[in-house]
């Protein structure tokens, strides 16, 4: 049986930045508090909420990048449409527990970007779910499309712990 390429580890440091870069690869940390809505009849976060706190999560780590996704959408005509989405759930969350969302760059390479997500309680550093959404740059009418270069660059930097564009 023929495998594909391996991924790295979903806690492993964008793959294209320079070696010495991916080892600081940026964390971002999102907070959030889990609503009463979110959880289920036995009082556990429902999985399909994860997905949500790692939207969440790439939104703040694309603004703190300065570079929002309103203005990649209005401004520069790139959209990031999800391709493929993953998660793995190791603890429960429950009802008005704070957690963390931590955001990194798994990987940028061609018309793709791959968002790495870890959910922890940071009472205790516990992780509770991990994760990761690969997004494809297309144009307004849908068509694949390099990431424009401003994108990359800003995304490159802030990922490997420089200073937002």
């Amino acid at each position: 049986m023929t495998r594909g390429p391996v991924e790295p580890p979903g806690d492993a440091p964008p793959r294209d930045l320079p070696l010495r870069d991916r080892a600081a690869g940026r964390e971002e940390v999102t907070p959030v508090r889990v609503r009463y809505p979110e959880v289920d009849r036995m009082g556990v976060v429902h999985h399909v909420h994860y997905v949500e706190w790692f939207e969440r999560g790439r939104t703040e780590f694309m603004r703190r990048a300065g570079v929002a996704y309103a203005g990649v959408e209005d401004e520069m005509g790139v959209m990031f449409p999800v391709v493929e989405v993953g998660a793995r759930y190791r603890r429960p969350a429950r009802y008005d527990e704070a957690l963390e969302v931590r955001t990194r760059i798994g990987s940028l390479e061609g018309p793709r970007v791959r968002f790495d997500y870890r959910v922890v309680r940071p009472a205790t550093g516990e992780l509770l779910a991990e994760g990761f959404t690969v997004h494809a740059a297309t144009g307004r009418e849908g068509r694949p499309r390099r990431i424009p270069g401003p994108l990359l660059d800003a995304l490159r930097a802030w990922a490997a712990g420089g200073d937002a564009a």
